[in-house]
């Protein structure tokens, strides 16, 4: 194992030369499995064992960019740290690290060709995160290869913002027209799409995400849809969530129900957004509704930005509890899995998508959602964006006082939307998926002016 410079950080050389010798020897590509943020740890957990399993060559490489021990330790709950092979270190804003990111890459490809790879090399990118879209880009940039995008077709569609001034009953936005918002969330619905653009594989979790993509012009050919790998995540945490020490370590979570609140996302860390919210739960938690609000990284940082720190403080006189990011995935799973669990109110995709596989009521924080099949299929989720503090309140309010198969009719069904054995259907798609052909046009080399 090497420590290297900055921005290719860590690298173990024997994994690497093993996953080298792999593809050499099955003459097949070598998948590079690329992990970016908290969601990624998480989800991509199946694929990765499904791949050691079932022999596929595959390199795992961590893109660096969450890097928090409380965001990234799903590594070591899931079981596959082990075989993590890269680090990049890449740091600072969205431009900084997109430039450290492709200094990365062009270093790490430095290191396949020293070690002899002699088969194509395609990254396996998940979501919507930016290592998703731009390290498919620089990939294509230095090889012309395209990748492998899993979660492709993920857009955001919501009711038209003049819609909510006549909302009365938070379920008749089931009945709406839903649109298309482009730039929702920042700059995720921009990244999933970049990535798409540079991939040959399309893996869509659900029908609307296929048609999305054919919408979109994609081939037939291009496009799988296998379901989520968050349904497999919920799999492999469930055995150990058991285990969790949550109710110990926050002993009051262990009486009556609570509602679980927990937001990151740039839309929710405008100071009108965050005020409306923190006001609204403050008001619902006067009411004598408990509700726990989680402090993201991004939730400390905005009430910095915002100076709002009496306002959280405000909510806490009210009754609301603040607690920092729980340590472990599997203290997610347990309290959504425990009769304390009341419902959630998140701007997360991913809780969306795990609110749905374990029933559990939703109500997501924003004007749009990229699992809109939860709010209009499914119907385990509904929006409630936080447009002011009587809205978040009055909303909620309404919500939480009806029987929840009311709101949310599809807590009832045992459909999985999500699929199962993702992972495992995933990889068997790789071990047979063509190795791609390098354009012809990218092998072109040119001489600096003057040579």
């Amino acid at each position: 194992m090497s420590e290297l410079n900055v921005t290719l950080a860590w690298l173990d050389e024997q994994r690497l030369a093993n996953a080298i010798d792999q593809a050499n020897h099955q003459q097949r590509p070598l998948y590079m499995i690329v992990l970016a943020t908290k969601p990624c740890y998480i989800k991509l957990a199946s694929l990765v064992l499904a791949c050691e399993a079932g022999e596929v060559p595959f390199l795992l490489v961590d893109s660096g960019q969450h890097y928090d021990e409380a965001l990234t330790q799903a590594k070591q709950e899931l079981g596959y740290e082990h075989l993590l092979a890269v680090i990049f270190g890449i740091r600072g804003s969205l431009l900084m690290r997109t430039a450290q990111l492709a200094i990365g890459i062009e270093q790490l490809d430095a290191r396949l060709k020293a070690g002899g790879i002699r088969q194509p090399v395609v990254p396996v990118v998940s979501g919507d995160t930016a290592t998703a879209a731009m390290f498919a880009q620089f990939w294509y940039f230095a090889h012309g290869v395209r990748s492998v995008h899993v979660e492709a077709g993920l857009r955001s569609y919501g009711p038209h913002v003049q819609d909510w001034e006549n909302l009365h009953d938070l379920t008749q936005q089931r009945h709406f027209h839903w649109q298309r918002f482009r730039d929702e969330p920042f700059p995720e619905g921009v990244d999933t799409a970049l990535a798409s653009v540079v991939c040959d594989l399309l893996l869509a979790p659900v029908w609307r995400n296929v048609e999305q993509l054919r919408t979109e012009g994609y081939h037939e050919q291009q496009i799988s849809q296998v379901g989520s790998l968050s349904s497999d995540a919920v799999r492999l945490a469930l055995p150990q969530a058991g285990r969790s020490q949550i109710f110990q370590q926050y002993p009051q979570l262990a009486h009556g129900r609570w509602l679980r609140v927990d937001l990151h996302r740039r839309e929710s860390m405008t100071a009108d957004a965050l005020r409306a919210v923190l006001q609204g739960l403050g008001r619902l938690a006067a009411d004598g509704i408990q509700v726990v609000l989680i402090r993201t990284n991004a939730f400390n940082g905005a009430l910095v930005q915002h100076q709002l720190t009496d306002v959280l403080d405000e909510a806490r006189y009210q009754g609301v509890v603040v607690q920092p990011m729980w340590p472990h995935y599997t203290d997610v799973i347990h309290f959504l899995t425990s009769s304390h669990c009341l419902a959630l109110y998140t701007d997360s995709g991913g809780l969306q998508e795990e609110a749905n596989i374990l029933r559990v009521p939703c109500l997501t924080c924003r004007l749009s959602s990229d699992r809109p099949e939860t709010v209009l299929d499914a119907q385990t989720n509904l929006l409630l964006p936080p447009l002011s503090a009587e809205f978040v309140h009055r909303h909620l309010s309404w919500a939480l006082a009806q029987p929840p198969a009311t709101v949310w009719p599809g807590l009832t069904r045992t459909q999985p939307l999500y699929g199962e054995d993702v992972g495992q259907g995933i990889a068997q798609l790789l071990k047979a998926h063509p190795a791609p052909v390098p354009l012809a046009g990218a092998q072109a080399q040119f001489l600096s002016r003057g040579a």
